[in-house]
């Protein structure tokens, strides 16, 4: 029996709409909307091209779906401008799902420590019951569980945000969400954090701040229906966890004394110096700065001037000289199963009906990962079986 919804999976996986898995196959849109609703079933050459789109082998298509449903659509943070894809939006749940799925069927052969970002997020939430029970402001409880978050994660520099992210138990991916989605953030039903990063260019300290804005979403809006909000209480949201990247990234003690050593406030090259430091975007530091009463209303109405009149909007001082650290939690997790033959690659592609260049897709990995563990065999392994992140 064909499955048709194994059809539509796999072409959401690759970001293709009907229209444009149809031109791939010379066929017509129509054709591909009743393969998938199985109303007619494909040909044999229709199978042999879309296996070859799609990175999956022909057994793939006859067999039931094995991935289930551990996201909704209203646990997803994105940014409010993206809030308009319903459609982009839905396949990220189907992206969500198959990971997850992928996830925990290779974690079965290990045994996972602890991991840290669940007691943060018990103390996060706890804080932020006991602020709005005793009528604090809700920047104060925010600066709060960005300062409880910076310490827990143990975080002492920015540039290490990521890897100090994954390590907490948070899975950080990339994939090619085009323009419209910078990052986004879930918890799955089955309280597994992800935050997914968008492959389109962008400099090391603009994706650190995705990082840590996302980081306050799944601290803060975790269980927020976040489909049913408002135009209003969307941006209310985005807001704060615009706030906490900020609180979380420069904190005001630290930051306050390192910005007196500033020779021109107004002067947006004068930031450079800090940049370096803080791998934060040279506008993001002065919009801190001036939040906090350290420039004039002048000064800051000057520095935006400057801004705009350096170009520095598009591109910033140290954007193309510092590295963008890019996720390695699931490359070491892969690389430990396949390296120590707790898995055979080969043997879980035939299981799956899936190419190897479906799992390096999903991943966002290298092919050259992945291709130097085909054609091996078991070994008993007695290890310790637990993961090394580098």
């Amino acid at each position: 029996m064909f499955y048709g919804e194994k059809l539509r999976e796999s072409r959401e996986l690759h970001g293709l709409s009907r229209k444009e898995l149809a031109e791939k196959l010379e066929i017509s849109e129509q054709a591909v909307w009743q393969y998938e609703n199985q109303y007619t079933v494909p040909k044999f050459d229709i199978i042999n091209a879309l296996k070859k789109v799609l990175s999956v082998k022909p057994q793939f298509f006859y067999s039931d779906s094995f991935v289930k449903e551990v996201v909704s659509i209203d646990r997803i943070a994105y940014r409010s401008d993206d809030r308009d894809s319903r459609k982009k939006a839905k396949m990220e749940l189907n992206y969500i799902n198959y990971v997850n799925h992928f996830i925990t069927y290779f974690e079965k052969s290990l045994s996972i420590p602890n991991q840290s970002i669940y007691s943060l997020k018990a103390k996060a939430e706890d804080k932020l019951f006991r602020n709005n029970k005793s009528h604090a402001s809700n920047e104060k409880s925010i600066k709060d569980v960005a300062l409880l978050a910076r310490k827990q994660l143990n975080v002492e520099h920015n540039k290490d945000l990521l890897y100090k992210l994954e390590l907490s138990g948070i899975y950080i991916l990339e994939k090619n969400m085009g323009l419209s989605i910078d990052a986004y953030s879930t918890w799955t039903k089955d309280n597994v954090p992800f935050i997914v990063l968008g492959t389109q260019k962008k400099s090391s300290v603009r994706r650190n701040f995705d990082l840590a804005h996302e980081l306050g979403h799944l601290l803060m809006h975790g269980d927020i229906d976040m489909d049913g909000l408002t135009k209003e209480e969307l941006r209310q949201v985005e807001k704060e966890a615009n706030d906490f990247a900020s609180f979380f990234l420069l904190p005001e003690e630290n930051f306050v004394t390192d910005f007196h050593s500033i020779s021109k406030k107004s002067n947006p090259d004068s930031y450079i110096d800090l940049k370096m430091k803080y791998h934060v975007s040279i506008a993001a530091m002065e919009y801190r700065a001036y939040k906090l009463n350290l420039l004039t209303f002048e000064e800051n109405r000057y520095f935006y001037s400057a801004l705009n009149r350096l170009n520095y909007k598009k591109i910033e001082p140290l954007d193309e000289d510092i590295p963008v650290i890019k996720p390695g939690k699931i490359r070491a997790l892969l690389k430990l199963i396949f390296e120590n033959h707790l898995l055979i690659l080969d043997t879980e592609l035939e299981n799956f009906s899936i190419e190897r260049t479906f799992l390096e897709s999903l991943f966002g990995i290298d092919d050259q990962m992945l291709k130097q563990y085909e054609d091996q065999t078991r070994l008993d392994y007695f290890g310790d079986k637990v993961i090394s992140l580098y």
